[in-house]
């Protein structure tokens, strides 16, 4: 009876040991427990070159990669490109661009993190009409306010006609009240910000912009925020800075 309880053992953990093997040689991180170690997706800016240098309102092109252990390889189209985000924002100060570049992960606002996971940026975009308005031209429509908030909300859960021409928008009932109004906030107070512009995909192409109130003899930098959350709720990033002139 011991022998074969022994036997059991040694048998499981060959198997165990092999199965850890196994995954190893697929890449897999282990934990002691025999279990694959969930990391966070690999991101990268491809283009542009970091400290590259632009003139002001040039057109520059952007392309990220994203590998991740769960979710695939962009490459390979495996990655949902609308989950990818590019933040590009302006800074006057070398000190303060290097901070936004070195600091820690944040999580996204509630608000952000709602429209970049449901279908949200597949009618709208950041700051280009695509089948609905921009997020950057309904913030300056509807100056913030609670109810303005409490009635893009209802736009959302419920759908609306005839708000912006003749384009329906769809009813939202997967998302709460509470999610509606996350995301009507996050934009009315945020997506028209000169500061800060946000682009959604692995490749594209944005604007070298200055703001205006920016001085006219330094016209700062620009520094590249790329991220993708995966489907276990693990974000990476990628940063980098381009010069203007």
């Amino acid at each position: 009876m011991f022998s074969e309880q022994i036997t059991r053992a040694l048998v499981a953990a060959t198997l165990s040991l092999v199965s850890m093997a196994a995954a190893r040689g697929q890449g897999k991180a282990i934990t002691l427990d025999g279990r694959s170690a969930n990391h966070p997706p690999t991101v990268k800016i491809v283009s542009p070159k970091s400290d590259g240098i632009y003139e002001e309102n040039a057109q520059v092109r952007y392309e990220i990669e994203v590998s991740d252990e769960n979710d695939g390889e962009s490459k390979f189209q495996e990655i949902n490109s609308t989950e990818v985000l590019l933040i590009v924002r302006h800074f006057s100060r070398p000190e303060a661009a290097e901070a936004a570049m070195s600091g820690p992960i944040a999580d996204d606002p509630p608000g952000l993190r709602t429209l970049r996971t449901s279908d949200c940026l597949n009618c709208h975009t950041f700051d280009a009409r695509l089948i609905g308005p921009s997020f950057a031209r309904i913030g300056k429509r509807y100056p913030y306010s609670q109810a303005n908030v409490d009635s893009l909300s209802r736009h959302i859960l419920e759908g609306s006609l005839g708000v912006w021409g003749n384009i329906k928008m769809p009813s939202h009932p997967q998302l709460t009240a509470e999610q509606a109004a996350a995301c009507v906030t996050w934009i009315l107070k945020t997506a028209a910000d000169p500061d800060t512009n946000y682009y959604a995909g692995t490749e594209g192409m944005f604007r070298v912009a200055v703001p205006p109130d920016s001085n006219a003899k330094d016209k700062g930098m620009l520094v590249l925020i790329a991220s993708y959350t995966d489907s276990k709720g693990m974000q990476g990033r990628d940063t980098l800075r381009i010069r203007i002139q």
